[in-house]
């Protein structure tokens, strides 16, 4: 194989974000094997040309163009007997030496360069369905391709189920056999048969066979195995032991949870006293009920049942039965008319 030179030349679109990277990174990364540098131009470029090697000048904004890409054309260049390739599309330049000799033009996509927002929209939505295809061919079971946004920077293992608008980026993980629909991913994992519906995850470790959403909210959330995290409930920067249930109407913020507790419906962890963000701590195997206030910073002990409507401001020990409610009275109103 020949010896190729290639020339990075900086563009306007280049630093812009593109499915988990920037619109730069995709040449340069696909481009590795071969020695290069970044110019400023292309005459900057044409001015280094060195004889008896291919020196290609390729605009930063062209991410489609790969190692196989290169050596097509490196190959059709000496078939062809061509000493100059320009394209149609972009300004890249394929050069043997600083002579002109016989030039060609072609037309080919993978050289397509990003110079506005209407050639922006088109290589996001070709790249988009090549990360499609490479995950399909890897056996990822994805449902709709035109409504299924993954970044290049997405690992998703075989098995694994996304199905309709979903958006899925960053650094996330999906394990095999978990089950993702109509939800935002962002730099998260989620387990081997985990299901997560209609929520947004981010910065969140979700572990095996636990069920998220519809509506959850997590951020920076560790959630363990086999647990519940049900409609409109939020995790912010807590652990959540196994086993653990949260099935509607709850934010757990700043806390460390145990395992095969439940945490009832419309729970407040009071983390936040206007200044200072506090902690909560609850241990495993306990009864929070509905409508509880957890009022940081607090610990609660294991195996503690906490009644319904109660506010807890005091550290509560283990195996205690906590309720601290106002006293109810009844009073019968007298609905006669008066005189």
């Amino acid at each position: 194989m020949e010896k190729i030179k290639v020339y990075y030349v900086e563009s306007k679109w280049q630093e812009e974000a593109l499915l988990g990277r920037k619109v730069k990174d995709y040449a340069q990364l696909n481009l590795a094997k071969f020695d290069s540098e970044t110019v400023q131009s292309i005459d900057e470029a044409e001015k280094a040309f060195k004889e008896g090697i291919l020196n290609i000048v390729l605009p930063l904004a062209c991410p489609l163009v790969t190692e196989e890409d290169v050596l097509r054309l490196a190959k059709s260049m000496r078939l062809r007997g061509a000493s100059r390739v320009e394209f149609y599309t972009s300004s890249a330049v394929f050069c043997r030496g600083r002579g002109s000799g016989e030039r060609i033009f072609v037309n080919n996509s993978a050289f397509f360069e990003i110079s506005d927002a209407n050639s922006y929209c088109l290589v996001y939505n070709i790249l988009r369905n090549k990360i499609i295809d490479r995950h399909l061919s890897n056996g990822v079971l994805v449902f709709d391709r035109e409504n299924t946004h993954v970044d290049d920077t997405v690992q998703v293992v075989a098995g694994a189920k996304i199905l309709p608008f979903c958006r899925i980026q960053g650094s996330t993980r999906i394990d095999s056999g978990a089950e993702v629909s109509a939800s935002v991913l962002i730099d998260s994992f989620v387990g081997e048969g985990a299901t997560v519906e209609c929520s947004h995850v981010s910065g969140s470790e979700i572990g095996k066979h636990t069920t998220v959403g519809p509506f959850a909210r997590l951020r920076g959330a560790k959630i363990g195995d086999g647990c519940r995290i049900g409609d409109f409930v939020e995790v912010k920067q807590s652990t959540v032991g196994n086993g653990t249930k949260s099935a509607h109407l709850t934010y757990i913020g700043d806390a460390t949870v145990g395992e095969r507790t439940n945490i009832g419906c419309g729970t407040v962890f009071c983390n936040y006293d206007g200044k200072q963000k506090h902690k909560t701590n609850v241990g495993n195997d306990c009864f929070v009920g509905a409508n509880t206030n957890l009022i940081a910073p607090l610990k609660i002990g294991d195996r503690a049942f906490i009644a319904a409507g109660t506010t807890v401001t005091k550290d509560v020990a283990n195996d205690s039965f906590v309720i601290a409610r106002a006293e109810q009275k009844t009073k019968f109103i007298n609905t006669k008319q008066q005189d």
